[in-house]
């Protein structure tokens, strides 16, 4: 009996995982057609780890790969967990004031460009007293210009 209940847990747990990343692959690409701007680019494919953290002593990490739709007043990064499973989306806004084609915007803090890597830093409303740090890592010339010249030009 218990063998069967550990089956069927584990075939719900396969399920649930396939149906999400179905359901957030479906999500993803109406809010591409919906949010897109004229002047917006699409980044995809880029290895990154989010980092949350919540207290002293609680972190969690996730090792992810990012879609990017960069537009002129925001960024929607869409992770796959385990660089396969797609998750909910992160939008990172560059001010308050200017809020059209967003969906549940965070605003994005503070920003570090290095030579191969950026690190976007955020601190959600349901994080009390946490943050949440964005990696985006292996990044090329041509990857790293695009992200300096929308980050300086909206900070």
């Amino acid at each position: 009996m218990f063998t069967d209940l550990f089956f069927y847990f584990f075939l719900a747990s396969l399920v649930f995982a396939i149906l999400s990343g179905i359901f957030f692959s479906i999500q993803k690409k109406k809010m591409i057609t919906r949010y897109q701007q004229p002047n917006s680019k699409v980044v995809r494919s880029i290895s990154g780890t989010i980092v949350t953290k919540n207290g002293f002593l609680r972190k969690k990490y996730e090792w992810c790969s990012f879609d990017i739709l960069i537009n002129s007043n925001s960024i929607f990064l869409f992770p796959k967990t385990f660089y396969c499973i797609p998750t909910r989306f992160i939008n990172l806004i560059f001010s308050n004031s200017d809020k059209r084609n967003t969906k549940r915007p965070t605003i994005l803090r503070e920003f570090y460009i290095s030579k191969h890597s950026v690190e976007l830093v955020s601190y959600p409303g349901y994080l009390i007293n946490g943050e949440r740090k964005i990696y985006l890592k292996n990044l090329n010339q041509e990857q790293i210009i695009l992200f300096q010249n929308v980050l300086k030009k909206n900070s």
